[in-house]
């Protein structure tokens, strides 16, 4: 329904009323004074019938034709009346004002018909023969001895008592013009009297509605109102204070639970009672991959794709209780383990208005729990292989075998092999810890240094093998290449990938060391530090595991190549010690190449 302003809700009410009342009034004096004037004229009209009926019955019995003529043409023309005598069929036998043989018969007349009958007869109406507005009233009367009575009727006209109701109704009119007038003006000005201060006070409503707390009407003069208005005004005022501490205190919580909803690690999901999205924080954006300020209002079927989410949402909201559940979901091809608690919304009253969906992702956890597990079987592995060996040997030693000084050659040998074997892997487990404690206090210092110099010293350390290998060793490198660097902790890093790719390399062949510079999508520059080979490759299920400790895709021919498992883990840590990534392509038969990526200078 349209709505609108005051003014026009009190301004045509009033003018309206007062419009109306005038019309009523005028009406009502109009009719009022039309029917005065009629009664009066109908009632002088009987009284003069009543005067002539003697005259006329006595005349119709006993005079002649003539005579009833003569007399009443005479006494019509004395009293300026018309007078008709009619008898019981409806013929006229006199008229005052023409000649009765021209005359229609007037049964049908509504007067004449009612006297006829025996009644008082009036009617007003427009005179054919005088062509003006007539009242026509007639009695029965008469005329013979034992015959039906005729009408005697008088009419007169109208025309006087019509111009003086004329000057009346154009006063009426004249008045029924002016008071509406005046009644507008008063309404006009009574209107707005009551809307400026409401007016007014509308204006600080919005003023309040869009956050301008401080006192929203001070214009307003309490002169100017009513009572209640100056009392609505300070109301609002009041309210204005009420709600502006209120509405302080009210940001300053939805600031702290904004930026603890925002800043959560798990993912969180408020759902309404339709199964509709309210909103979703980043952690639950990143894991659906849908914007968080576009899924509000959208159906949780097309935003939560997942069977055992929306069942568990569905029976959460049925039984209005909480709800956890272990729930696996997949991000492409890859399962995601959520450890899902679903929690009622409620309203004031306790009546279930939706869910909240709070999501632990648990499979890093997992992951770092297997690897845990991993690491720990591996490292018992590693260590407790060359310590059953050395307990092995010396038992048999002990057993006897020192007698023989050829077989305890032998046995110490092995005895010593293994030991340093030992030795290398508490060597390399120390020195991951050490760069582990570097890169996680960023305690590693950092000076510009060229590649090729990297590169050319882990060439040179690495040389005995390769020679030993028949490995050929390339390197390609610009002079001018140069990043920010740990020069030793970073020749180790490649000394290990070189060591790699010798040990996995046939004979004849050539392992390429090689660098090239890069860049970000920002701009910045990069460096790309590669060990390129032509061993036997890594099968592609390996790939992601293959820089965990002690992680091995031929543990049989790892260990008779002396490896002790922690070198590739020794890299990875290097490399984001420097803030740089490393990468490996694989394929099974045709080589592997390892990729370092450090921040350019």
């Amino acid at each position: 329904m349209r709505q609108l302003r005051l003014f026009w809700q009190i301004f045509p009410a009033c003018a309206g009323i007062s419009l109306l009342s005038i019309l009523l009034v005028g009406w009502l004096a109009h009719t009022s004074s039309s029917e005065f004037h009629i009664n009066e004229l109908n009632r002088e009209l009987r009284e003069r019938i009543r005067l002539l009926q003697p005259s006329v019955t006595a005349l119709a019995q006993q005079g002649t034709e003539q005579q009833l003529q003569d007399f009443i043409r005479r006494t019509g023309r004395q009293a300026s009346t018309r007078i008709t005598l009619v008898d019981a069929r409806g013929a006229v036998l006199a008229d005052s004002s023409e000649d009765q043989d021209l005359m229609d018969n007037h049964a049908s007349r509504p007067e004449v018909a009612l006297a006829l009958s025996g009644k008082e007869g009036q009617a007003i109406r427009s005179s054919k023969t005088l062509r003006e507005s007539m009242l026509y009233v007639a009695l029965p009367v008469p005329l013979e001895a034992g015959q039906a009575p005729g009408a005697l009727r008088l009419a007169i006209a109208t025309t006087a008592y019509d111009q003086v109701n004329s000057a009346f109704t154009n006063k009426l009119i004249l008045i029924c013009l002016v008071v509406p007038i005046l009644a507008a003006l008063l309404s006009v000005f009574s209107a707005r009297r009551i809307s400026r201060p409401l007016e007014e006070m509308k204006h600080g409503a919005e003023q309040l509605a869009v956050g301008r707390f401080d006192a929203v009407l001070p214009r307003i003069k309490v002169d100017h109102m009513t009572v209640e208005m100056a009392g609505l005004a300070n109301a609002i005022n009041r309210m204005a204070e009420q709600i502006n501490q209120r509405v302080r205190i009210i940001i300053q919580q939805r600031n702290e639970l904004e930026a603890v909803f925002s800043g959560m690690a798990d993912s969180v999901v408020a759902i309404d009672a339709q199964k509709n999205i309210i909103r979703m924080n980043q952690a639950a954006s990143s894991l659906f991959m849908l914007p968080a300020d576009t899924v509000k209002g959208r159906p949780a079927q097309g935003v939560i794709r997942n069977t055992q989410l929306l069942e568990l949402i569905d029976f959460t909201l049925a039984h209005n209780s909480q709800q956890e559940k272990e729930v696996t979901i997949f991000s492409g091809t890859d399962p995601i383990t959520l450890q899902t608690h679903a929690m009622p919304l409620r309203d004031d009253q306790g009546v279930s208005v939706g869910v909240l969906l709070v999501m632990n992702d648990l499979t890093k956890l997992n992951r770092l729990e297997n690897i845990r597990q991993d690491f720990v079987a591996n490292v018992s592995h590693e260590l407790k292989t060359p310590i059953t060996v050395i307990k092995g040997y010396i038992e048999t030693l002990l057993d006897g075998a020192l007698a023989e000084p050829d077989t305890a050659r032998s046995f110490l040998n092995v005895a010593a092999a293994q030991a340093t074997r030992l030795d290398a892997i508490v060597d390399d487990l120390l020195i991951l810890s050490r760069i582990e404690d570097k890169s996680g206090e960023e305690k590693v210092l950092t000076s510009p240094a060229t590649a090729l110099q990297v590169l050319e010293n882990a060439v040179e350390a690495c040389a005995p093998l390769a020679e030993e290998n028949e490995v050929q060793l390339e390197v390609d490198c610009a002079p001018e290449l140069a990043a920010p660097m740990n020069q030793p902790l970073l020749e180790q890093a490649v000394i290990n990938l070189l060591n790699n790719a010798i040990a996995y390399s046939p004979a004849g062949s050539t392992v390429r060391l090689s660098c090239r510079a890069g860049e970000k999508a920002d701009g910045s520059s990069l460096v790309h530090l590669s060990v390129s080979d032509k061993g036997p490759g890594i099968a592609k299920e390996h790939l992601p595991r293959i820089f965990e400790r002690f992680y091995r895709c031929d543990k049989a021919r790892s260990r008779d190549m002396g490896g002790t498992g922690l070198g590739l883990a020794i890299v990875k840590h290097i490399v984001q010690a420097h803030h740089g990534t490393v990468e490996v392509e694989s394929l099974l038969g045709r080589g592997s190449t390892f990729t370092i990526t450090l921040p350019g200078g």
